[in-house]
């Protein structure tokens, strides 16, 4: 049941789902997660995936192009990805380079910059940086 679940994802989005493919899906969407494709590539090579690091890249870059994973840019060289696509905010230590989810709820704001006529807000998000004191 699982394989079919993770295969569907791919299905749903008219992509050929391979053995390296669902079982990156597997580690991605096994739970709410932010991960780097570092993080990604250690996990794989830890449970012996044989997943080559260009599959890794093609495989976050087609997931998140298709909008089933949401991006974190933290530095230049330095992208989250996260699996929960709700509206929500983002807390990261530079000290532990780790990242929390903030509720969308828990941030408000007073006053928002005067937009052109034509614009309005989709939606915001909050990037908190903190360090260990």
């Amino acid at each position: 049941y699982m394989e079919r679940k993770y295969e569907n994802i791919y299905r749903e989005l008219n992509v050929t789902p391979t053995k390296q493919r669902v079982d990156l899906a597997k580690l991605i969407f096994s739970k709410k997660q932010h991960f780097t494709a570092a993080d990604l590539i250690s996990i794989a090579d830890r449970k012996n995936l044989n997943i080559s690091m260009a599959t890794i890249y093609n495989t976050l870059s087609l997931l998140e192009t298709k909008g089933m994973l949401k991006t974190i840019n933290i530095e230049n060289d330095l992208k989250f990805y996260d699996t929960n696509l709700e509206n929500h905010h983002h807390l990261y230590n530079t000290t532990m380079s780790t990242l929390t989810d903030i509720d969308h709820d828990q941030v408000v704001f007073s006053d928002f910059p005067e937009l052109p006529k034509n614009l309005q807000i989709e939606s915001t998000e909050v990037l908190i940086k903190v360090r260990n004191k």
